[in-house]
């Protein structure tokens, strides 16, 4: 492999060459690397993730406890029982089986990276071989059309352009030469003596030697990033896998601790055993793992209607802590479609209307509408008849350029003028000849017979090239000498419009007699054409959102610095340097690091230093959320905290590395993705909340009740029964939580912040003991009314299962009860309470669940206890939240 191939003369590069078929991977093998790589990806989302393990560190948890609880039972003879606990057994193992979502198949498209035959001479003769058998050396012959097949060197290039989106992502043709290039490390994007694999030809014919094949080409060593980078486990994880192992422990900590106590209080050993296998349960929410994972896929059902399809689970919540946002330019903030903003006619500026490729706008002279006639009329047409592009309808109904973007920034203009340049050649206007695009030149002229019968050639090309070839402008309507003031008043227009981030296009005619005339000589300059691809209309807006909510948006582009500075002016991404790809290839780690710092736009940058900027950002402690389309963008992505890659312009080896994919590459979708992901943690949040204070509350009053010495409030069954159905049903009712006020006014969150924070916990206690307190006043006042232990019990059951389904208030909407439309924002906890209502009446007054749960009807004197201690629960604890109690700090 040659280091520098594009700095070197052809026969230094046959010097250089060695052509043994083993000095890289041939492009077979990188199609089966990347294959490979997505087949990976698809069995990581099929099989076994963290979150999966989980699940099942919680399930398994459960099932040795009701087994050993089970086994207790049978000892006794009470099968009755045994069977009870062997139907929760099964309950058990239903929940939490709503997991990820598999990928997509995706192999097929991943085979098509590489194209399967390559044109080459060989001794002389064209022959088309199996692309797997290129070698360095070997000549290929590439026309229109041809995807690149290995990296090669130009050593012919006639009007020859490729799309390197694949490796850049910039859509723009890239025009090619065959001169040496003296700098070593110039970008990809700026090596235009040079084409590479997986790129395709759009216009013109070349031949090019080859400097390498498989894994030593840009595209290969994108496939060797990929395996180099590991894909972490998202916040979400991470917190959820300490709180599953904390859990474990506290659990058989539990047991052991109620074991301990009541054997040394003297009370029955196998009711003692019972009670804290049933407490240790109790403590492990069974309900967390399907609660969680089912309020994930409703944030990813949201999302999907949004326009953003979430392929890891995780991935939902992992947005709504993103402090950095590193995105593209093109097509992300931008509409990717090159538009004609402005025209300089004669020392007039004229705004064009109206963006992308849709014919729909129109022409302002300052705020006054411009008529379509004269200069702008005559510039209009030579502008458009001077291109080969065309503009068509899709199947969709959206427009799109067959050919050169620039190009059809003019042929629509054109349009919007009332001139349809394909509608034009077959009614008078007849082309005559064309002298095609150069690129050394840097112009392209066409010979056309007008309707009238005149023969005029017009030309387009840089403005300094083609004010080379002019001898008069035409302003009003008449020719003006070209003079030094003139062309003065022409450079300065340029340099707005440059300095905009506009390019800039001279257009310019000649009346001539015959087409063997010489095409650039004694041209009237018609005006300026300045383009640009526009930024999204709502990428602005979002950009300041982000701001709000404490999240930083770099852009990171394979454009021209003074194309993307501009577009970051535009957006609002100002005050900040612009730092080009050669730069960075310069800096250590430390100087990336201090650079980030300041500087929100990079230019011209290539794989590894996209990467290295994702790596940087996470080593300063930064959530990274990075978007990319071509296969160049995929190790980044794979390597950030959230991969988001581009779904109608994307690579599939971008999507495959990605966790999320925008449906309509639009920045303003992952604005609306993160505010979906803060509403999931909130959500996870509250039934974090709702879950371990109910089950606190079960434990408290358990241990209260062992400590007094009285008999225990509730039987082992019934702690399974408000474990499995009281607690379960309103927690997954609050994954559909609406999206609290203000929730894109506050910052992220801190990464490494635990989901139990002390506070947090120390309120769960609190609440926990409130709901336990009431519960064991009501099993009290009816015990010493009563006298009957069975009616006492199932007062206590109740109670503490009525005060844990209406504590749901105490966790929605910032914890305050508001007696407005927001009681009814989610009606699925209205439907959660109705069911819960309705499976206690039966767990009360059907006699089979009298037998197995051990209660027994309650009269109108036992449900009035109830009712006072749901209410007293509900304001105690009210009062406490409205005083923001044991809340954490804004």
């Amino acid at each position: 492999m040659i280091k520098h191939p594009h700095t070197l003369k052809f026969e230094d590069i046959i010097a250089h060459l060695n052509t043994d078929a083993e000095n890289g991977l041939t492009g077979e093998e990188v199609q089966s690397r990347l294959a490979e790589y997505g087949e990976n990806r698809l069995k990581e989302h099929a099989g076994i993730s963290p979150w999966v393990i989980l699940v099942n560190q919680f399930r398994n948890i459960i099932m040795v406890l009701l087994l050993g609880a089970t086994a207790i039972s049978l000892l006794l003879g009470d099968y009755v029982e045994a069977v009870a606990i062997v139907a929760v057994l099964v309950l058990n193992a239903m929940f939490g089986f709503v997991t990820e979502y598999k990928a997509e198949q995706a192999m097929d498209a991943l085979k098509k990276m590489v194209t399967a035959t390559a044109k080459v001479i060989r001794n002389g003769k064209l022959q088309e071989i199996d692309a797997a058998q290129l070698v360095p050396g070997d000549i290929l012959v590439l026309e229109e059309g041809d995807q690149v097949t290995a990296d090669a060197r130009l050593v012919e290039a006639e009007n020859l352009a490729t799309v390197e989106a694949s490796l850049t992502g910039e859509s723009q043709p890239v025009n090619k030469k065959t001169d040496v290039l003296e700098q070593e490390n110039l970008p990809v994007g700026d090596r235009k003596n040079m084409v590479y694999m997986g790129t395709v030809v759009v216009r013109g014919v070349g031949h090019a030697v080859v400097t390498a094949t498989g894994q030593r080409t840009e595209i290969g060593s994108v496939s060797a990033l990929l395996e180099q980078t590991g894909g972490e486990e998202t916040p979400l994880e991470k917190r959820m896998a300490a709180l599953g192992r904390s859990l474990a422990g506290i659990s058989l900590a539990i047991a052991a601790l109620m074991a301990a106590v009541g054997m040394a209080m003297g009370r029955p050993v196998i009711e003692v055993l019972e009670t804290a296998i049933a407490l240790a349960i109790a403590a492990v929410p069974e309900g967390l793992p399907a609660v969680t994972t089912i309020t994930l896929a409703i944030g990813m059902t949201r999302m999907a209607k949004q326009n953003a399809i979430i392929r890891r689970l995780p991935a939902v919540e992992t947005l709504g802590s993103t402090t950095v946002i590193c995105t593209d330019k093109t097509g992300t903030l931008t509409e990717n479609e090159m538009t004609l903003e402005q025209i300089w006619l004669g020392g007039r500026a004229v705004k064009v209307t109206g963006t992308g490729y849709k014919p729909e706008g129109g022409f302002l002279d300052g705020n006054h509408r411009e008529q379509v006639r004269g200069d702008l009329e005559l510039f209009l047409i030579a502008g458009a008849l001077a291109s080969n592009a065309s503009i068509n309808r899709n199947d969709t109904g959206q427009w799109d350029v067959v050919g050169d973007p620039t190009e059809g920034a003019l042929v629509v203009a054109a349009m919007k003028g009332g001139f349809n340049p394909e509608t034009a050649r077959r009614s008078g206007y007849k082309e005559l000849k064309e002298i095609p695009f150069n690129s050394d030149e840097k112009r392209m002229a066409v010979y056309y017979r007008m309707p009238d019968g005149q023969m005029l050639v017009m030309a387009k090309g840089a403005p300094g090239v083609i004010m080379e070839s002019c001898t008069s402008m035409l302003k009003d309507g008449a020719r003006v000498p070209l003079d030094r003031q003139v062309w003065q008043q022409v450079e300065e227009a340029n340099d707005q419009m440059a300095h905009r981030g506009l390019r800039v296009l001279a257009v310019a005619y000649r009346p001539v007699d015959t087409v063997d005339e010489e095409p650039y000589r004694d041209l009237v300059l018609i005006g300026l054409a300045g383009i640009m691809d526009p930024p999204r209309k709502e990428a602005k807006q979002a950009i300041e959102e982000a701001s709000q909510a404490g999240i930083r948006t770099i852009m990171i582009t394979g454009d021209q610095p003074e194309t993307a500075r501009a577009i970051g002016d535009r957006l609002g991404l100002t005050h900040t340097d612009v730092v080009h790809g050669s730069s960075l290839q310069n800096m250590s780690k430390m100087e990336l690091s201090n650079e980030l710092a300041h500087t929100s736009i990079f230019a011209r940058v290539n794989p590894k230093d996209k990467l290295e900027i994702v790596e940087a950002l996470q080593k300063q402690g930064a959530i990274v959320a990075m978007t990319g389309d071509g296969v160049n963008d995929a190790p980044a992505l794979k390597e950030a905290d959230i991969g988001i890659a581009m779904g109608q312009e994307g690579t599939v080896v971008a999507k495959e590395a990605a966790d999320m994919v925008l449906a309509d590459d639009n920045f303003a979708t992952i604005i609306r993705a993160v505010k979906e992901g803060r509403v999931i943690f909130d959500n996870i949040t509250k039934f974090i909340h709702y879950l371990f204070s109910c089950n606190l509350s079960e434990i408290i009053l358990i241990f209260v009740a062992l400590l007094m010495g009285v008999p225990l409030p509730l039987v082992a069954l019934q702690i399974l029964w408000l474990n499995l159905v009281t607690d379960v049903f309103p927690a997954l009712s609050l994954g559909w939580e609406p999206a609290e006020r203000g929730i894109m006014s506050r910052p992220p969150r801190n990464p490494g912040q635990d989901i139990l924070t002390n506070r947090f916990k120390l309120r769960l206690l609190v609440q926990g003991t409130v709901l336990a307190l009431v519960s064991l006043g009501s099993y009290l006042f009816t015990l010493g009314a009563t006298g009957d232990l069975a009616e006492a019990r199932t007062v206590a059951f109740v109670t503490l299962a009525t005060v844990q389904l209406f504590h749901v208030f105490n966790v929605r909407m910032g914890g305050i009860i508001k007696l407005d439309r927001s009681l009814f924002s989610n009606p699925l906890i209205w439907g959660a309470i109705a069911l819960v209502l309705a499976l206690l009446a039966l767990a009360v007054y059907m006699p089979l669940l009298n037998r197995v749960l051990q209660t027994v009807p309650l009269t109108l004197e036992n449900l009035i206890i109830v009712v006072i201690a749901t209410v007293a629960s509900v304001a105690v604890i009210q009062i406490m939240n409205r005083m923001r109690f044991l809340y954490d700090p804004a």
